[in-house]
């Protein structure tokens, strides 16, 4: 390995998200990305959040009815049940807007009486998630059974909790440098989703053509990472930027071989620009390095079902 890298990696901490850690220099952080609604440092506020989202929902349509305000069915809940329209309120099409204040912190959460759910069944998941949701500090990682959110922890069965985990990682030594991850256990396979990545990244040259961009291959081909059976495509750019990705496809519903699990690295970034930075701060060499070895450090942060002990960070 670059010796750069590896004096990087001399002290590290994890870093959860979802039901996931990676492993990390010190200096990181992460940036959530679909997460539970939150906002933080703002529990003082709740009746002002509140009256706010009661002006927004009236204002949206001049049939719409406030049918509920106030305490929810929890302690630390609040309520806002409503119908945005009359035509909602004709089909009883409800809507509940949850709020759970839990340390400094508001979380937020937005059902409907649709797809089968009842007021009732809305209202006994609320119960249950306020029973098993708490504060998490960003560096906190819990050793129980459950999911990381920015700023709190649902504790939840390895099998249970929502599909979707998306995060990227921000290291302070490498400001130009981003690696992102996202997992989807419920996204279907079938047709172009069932794709690999290299037949995806050929079927892009094909119908690009001559104008598909001149790109130097440093490696491409099959990647394995814990038991995930995925490919990779390691480029480098006209203008010196590296554009790194591995994909694995599983199966549909599966906590331990999601449907998909994607990772991806980007270097000359700056304001969110791939390429906006004067230059990248890594060689081919280290940039590679430092690829193999944060996704070494992907892992489910406990044991789920199924998932082989190497895809364990915490045992």
């Amino acid at each position: 390995m670059s010796r750069r890298i590896e004096k990087l990696f001399e002290h590290t901490k994890l870093l959860c998200f979802g039901r996931y850690v990676l492993t990390a220099p010190v200096d990181s952080r992460l940036a959530f990305g679909r997460d539970f609604p939150t906002l933080p440092d703002q529990a003082n506020d709740i009746e002002k959040v509140m009256e706010a989202e009661r002006a927004r929902i009236l204002s949206n349509n001049k049939t719409a009815k406030i049918t509920y305000f106030g305490k929810g069915p929890a302690p630390g809940t609040w309520l806002i049940r409503s119908f945005k329209s009359a035509s909602a309120r004709e089909v009883d099409l409800e809507g509940f807007r949850i709020y759970y204040v839990v340390g400094p912190h508001i979380f937020m959460s937005g059902r409907g009486t649709d797809n089968g759910a009842t007021a009732d069944s809305i209202l006994r998941d609320a119960v249950e998630l306020a029973s098993n949701l708490r504060a998490r500090e960003r560096d906190e990682v819990p050793t129980d059974e459950g999911l990381c959110h920015e700023y709190g922890f649902t504790r939840v069965d390895g099998s249970q909790g929502p599909a979707l985990s998306q995060a990227g990682l921000h290291m302070a030594a490498l400001p130009d440098v981003v690696f992102s991850v996202q997992s989807n256990q419920s996204q279907s396979t079938k047709g172009s989703n069932g794709y690999g990545l290299l037949k995806l990244i050929n079927d892009r040259k094909r119908d690009a053509g001559s104008s598909y961009p001149r790109l130097t291959t440093l490696r491409e081909g099959k990647k394995k990472v814990h038991g995930w059976d995925g490919e990779e495509s390691l480029v480098r750019e006209a203008d010196g930027s590296h554009d790194f990705e591995w994909m694995f496809i599983g199966e549909t519903g599966n906590v331990a071989r999601p449907a998909l699990l994607q990772a991806a690295m980007f270097t000359k970034v700056a304001s969110d620009r791939v390429g906006a930075a004067a230059a990248s701060s890594l060689d081919d060499e280290e940039a590679i390095a430092l690829w193999d070895k944060l996704l070494e450090g992907l892992k489910f942060r406990v044991a789920v079902p199924g998932a082989p002990a190497s895809a364990v960070a915490i045992k």
